[in-house]
């Protein structure tokens, strides 16, 4: 006759080999986005969207005369409309301020979700510059498609008087400006406040009044220092490529950096000391 105990156990093995089932696709996928990078890199990402922000201040610049990242100077633009000046621009005080407030509810936005979800997290870095992304492309296509009509460089010299103010302008640059936050957004979450990517005035001067400056091994001096290389051939080649192309093409190509960014977030290793304690 058989016990009545050992066929419980035999129910109990089932049943406990049943919840060990393999994870589905999906719960693999949300395991793998939930997952905390590893940190050790970071500055490398961070350091590309320097490129990116110089790439798009000057074209920015160029076109509208105002900037995307670069909000002290914006501010400076946005004091100068007070007293209607420079005259040649008597609406450039407009996108400067429509630049400073979309900057700071981009910051306040992707902040305040990026901390909701876990700011480091792998799922929340690849939607963050897939985001980002995605509206430099926005951007690009309604300057591509002459929806935001540029002034060439032939108009821009030969104009005589005020240069035409289109206000659709402010559609594109409202996309930009948003976006621009998720690169500072993304520095403070990984702790590389010394390479905010979209200022250089701080980073100047804790560069040269850094007590290690001449240390031989200042990994700090070396990031700051190529931050400000890096913005400044974003500029020289956002300047270069929109003379000789078009301001699309600058924007094609900074969309293409972030994307660039967005693959290597999904394959960034993971953080060792997470996958120990699991």
């Amino acid at each position: 006759m058989a016990d009545p105990g050992s066929k419980d156990i035999e129910e109990g093995r089932a049943s406990s080999s049943n919840s060990a089932a393999p994870d589905s696709l999906l719960d693999r996928f949300r395991k793998y986005n939930a997952t905390q990078i590893d940190k050790t890199w970071t500055s490398v990402p961070v350091l590309a969207t320097s490129y990116v922000s110089g790439l798009t201040d000057s074209a920015a610049y160029n076109a509208w005369s105002c900037f995307i990242s670069m909000q002290t100077g914006n501010t400076i633009f946005l004091g100068l409309g007070a007293s209607r000046q420079p005259a040649s621009k008597p609406f450039g005080w407009l996108s400067s301020l429509l630049s400073i407030g979309c900057f700071m509810l981009g910051v306040a936005t992707i902040a305040w979700c990026s901390r909701k979800v876990g700011a480091t997290l792998r799922g929340t870095l690849v939607t963050s510059f897939l985001f980002q992304a995605t509206l430099i492309v926005v951007a690009a296509a309604l300057v591509e498609g002459k929806v935001v009509p540029i002034p060439s460089r032939e108009e821009q010299e030969h104009a005589s008087g005020p240069t035409p103010y289109y206000h659709i302008s402010l559609l594109p640059l409202a996309f930009l400006a948003f976006q621009a936050a998720g690169q500072i957004v993304a520095s403070r979450s990984f702790g590389h406040n010394h390479i905010p990517s979209i200022v250089l005035t701080s980073l100047y001067s804790d560069l040269v009044a850094d007590p290690l400056f001449f240390q031989p091994v200042n990994v700090k001096r070396n990031e700051r220092i190529a931050s400000a290389v890096l913005i400044l051939t974003g500029a020289i080649s956002g300047g270069w490529i929109m003379r000789e192309s078009s301001m699309a093409a600058v924007l094609w190509f900074a969309a293409a950096i972030k994307y660039s960014i967005v693959v290597a977030f999904i394959f960034w290793p993971a953080d060792k000391k997470e996958d120990a304690t699991q």
